[in-house]
């Protein structure tokens, strides 16, 4: 199945396709996709992420068409 993804620059975009969609499997989690897509073990604590455009937690069981996006908490400018 696919997910939508908006990943941070940082991360290992390799498993997103052009149009932005990671294949995982049936019954993946959140914590799938931080490791699907390398996410720094340090910034995983401190790096949120929402699926659908609600905060989730590691273990949300993904489905067909979510969308995840990830953001820091704190930003400045």
């Amino acid at each position: 199945m696919k997910v939508k993804v908006y990943a941070p620059p940082f991360v290992n975009g390799d498993a997103i396709d052009e149009m932005g969609n990671l294949e995982v499997p049936e019954g993946a989690t959140l914590r799938y996709v931080y490791k699907k897509l390398q996410v720094p073990l340090l910034l995983r604590p401190v790096l949120l992420c929402s699926v659908n455009y609600e905060k989730a937690r590691m273990d949300r069981v993904l489905q067909e068409g979510d969308v995840i996006s990830f953001f820091f908490p704190i930003s400045g400018g």
